[in-house]
């Protein structure tokens, strides 16, 4: 992928704010939170045309039933190479999601790519978890995307989940 192209990237808007996985309600601490199956990353949205390439990138992390406790995400795009994965970009800022009461949040972001991104490139998210009370991180994470999620909201089509995304 050409450098002016990673520099062209940009990161648009999130798509559906934080929704809360459970309806709102409240929980107690989950067991081994960081290891759980409410911690994921998902590609959500692979759409290439002839003006634009979106990637959507949907997240969900799971709440430990501190309400002292706020949750963050964080949003990257990368691109494969015979090297390994490099960033498209640099990172989106820390998203609020909300509570750590909460069983789990979701949130998305959509990148837009220039359409001159080159046929064959690889995409996948790469996603930072923090667990905040106040300004202190008191767990942190981070997830590649992986396919056979369920994103609440933004996908596109409805339900669609993806580890990587081809632009074709």
């Amino acid at each position: 992928m050409p450098r002016t192209l990673i520099a062209a990237a940009t990161v648009v808007v999130l798509a559906c704010c934080a929704v809360p996985a459970d309806g709102g309600a409240t929980t107690a601490a989950r067991g081994g939170f960081p290891s759980s199956r409410l911690l994921w990353a998902t590609v959500d949205k692979c759409v290439s045309s002839p003006t634009a390439d979106v990637v959507g990138v949907r997240a969900s992390m799971p709440g430990t039933g501190n309400r002292n406790e706020q949750m963050f995400m964080g949003f990257r795009l990368q691109y494969r190479t015979h090297h390994g994965w490099h960033n498209v970009g640099t990172n989106s800022p820390l998203v609020s999601v909300g509570s750590a009461r909460y069983r789990s949040r979701q949130a998305g972001l959509d990148f837009h790519l220039a359409a001159s991104t080159a046929s064959g490139t690889v995409l996948r998210g790469l996603v930072a978890f923090q667990w905040r009370i106040g300004s202190v991180v008191v767990h942190a994470a981070r997830r590649a995307t992986s396919a056979g999620r369920t994103p609440s909201a933004g996908a596109s089509p409805p339900g669609y989940s993806a580890a990587r995304c081809t632009i074709s």
